[in-house]
């Protein structure tokens, strides 16, 4: 029983020593009742900045694609309506896909001639280059001839923001004839 109050009373003096010695440790205040200057910080690199964190792109709802058929002058207008941010490639593109056209000939419909497709605008894109980009509201126009009924097709695209470019994809489309 000895041993166990001689090792208990052992522990709280060892204990108050060190608690003495740790607040004797800490800033003490000056005498004008400050702490005085602070110690220089190393920085070592484990804290820095805030970083900002983007959101993942939803590339599934970056562009509407809004198909019209004209029956009296033949032309189909598809409109590709991208949300503000966004961009797709217009003719004369060489890195990325660019917009396009495709009429299914299911009902005996075909193109005409050239789908007309707007120019775009040069844009330089950093890291990635200089680009012809697309926004906002893209009419694709192609006059077609020789068929009957629904007017089916696909546009493809490639959507991109300017850091990041969703896959081409294939956006398919009816029209009542």
């Amino acid at each position: 029983m000895r041993r166990l109050v001689r090792t208990l009373v052992l522990t709280v003096l060892s204990s108050s020593a060190l608690l003495s010695a740790l607040l004797g440790a800490c800033a003490q205040p000056a005498a004008d009742g400050g702490f005085g200057e602070p110690k220089p910080v190393k920085d070592d690199g484990m804290i820095g900045r805030p970083t900002i964190v983007e959101q993942p792109v939803n590339w599934d709802t970056a562009l509407a694609i809004a198909p019209a058929f004209d029956a009296a002058s033949s032309t189909l207008t598809v409109t590709v309506q991208l949300k503000p941010g966004f961009h797709a490639y217009g003719p004369g593109e060489e890195v990325s896909k660019p917009v396009g056209l495709v009429v299914d000939g299911t009902h005996g419909w075909i193109v005409d001639g050239a789908v007309d497709i707007p120019a775009g605008q040069k844009k330089d894109l950093g890291e990635l280059g200089t680009s012809v980009i697309l926004e906002g509201s893209i009419p694709l126009k192609a006059k077609l001839k020789g068929g009957k009924g629904a007017v089916a097709g696909v546009v493809e695209v490639q959507v991109c923001t300017d850091k990041a470019c969703d896959r081409p994809r294939k956006h398919h489309f009816t029209v009542p004839g």
